[in-house]
């Protein structure tokens, strides 16, 4: 499971598999935000800098769309678009955004030009950054050493480690889940914790 500071290791701490392009720099940035703050790949490339608020305190984001592809011609409405609804109900959410992450959004906010869609992360274009893509360039970055380390894994990791410090309740509404059921099933690296029942299982001992 990445931890936090295993992120150094393998994100920074080495070199980039394909000799740390400007385009792995930005796989970089969307990395940050995807350890900090557990989205789906979907609604990390969906994040428009609106959904951003740096100067509150503390500073937060809201997930509020996600990126799809819809079957049919582009001329039609269709191919690759921001739908204007998460996944779920519960996955339109306002998280607060760690110290780091902040660190990021600043650096990339220096750095963007602006697009039709007000979208934090592009694609080489300056339009609609493909999850598909993302991936691509992503296991490009990561090499074969840390290959394991999917954007699920960053998922799996912010759900953990709130769990471990809030309760395992907790998560679902950082990952946007309407129970938490689904986030303790596949995302929280823990196992159920079973009552004390040796009373009953020590006259075994007989």
């Amino acid at each position: 499971m990445v931890q936090r500071p295993d992120r150094q290791l393998i994100i920074r701490g080495l070199p980039l598999a394909d000799g740390g392009g400007p385009r792995c720099g930005h796989v970089e940035n969307v990395a940050d935000v995807e350890l900090g703050t557990g989205p789906r790949p979907g609604e990390a490339l969906a994040l428009r800098w609106s959904d951003v608020d740096l100067k509150s305190t503390p500073p937060r984001l809201t997930f509020s769309g996600t990126i799809i592809r819809l079957k049919g011609k582009k001329e039609d409405g269709k191919g690759l678009i921001r739908q204007e609804w998460t996944k779920t109900d519960s996955g339109y959410r306002t998280v607060v955004i760690p110290p780091f992450v902040v660190e990021t959004l600043k650096r990339v906010k220096e750095e963007a030009e602006d697009n039709d869609l007000d979208l934090v992360f592009t694609s080489r274009d300056g339009g609609i950054w493909d999850p598909h893509n993302f991936n691509r360039l992503w296991r490009q970055a990561r090499g074969t050493k840390f290959e394991w380390v999917t954007p699920k894994t960053f998922r799996k990791t912010v759900a953990s480690m709130i769990a471990e410090e809030y309760g395992p309740r907790a998560p679902a509404q950082q990952l946007g889940h309407a129970n938490d059921s689904v986030t303790k099933r596949h995302y929280i690296d823990q196992p159920t914790v079973a009552p004390d029942f040796t009373t009953a299982l020590n006259r075994l001992a007989g």
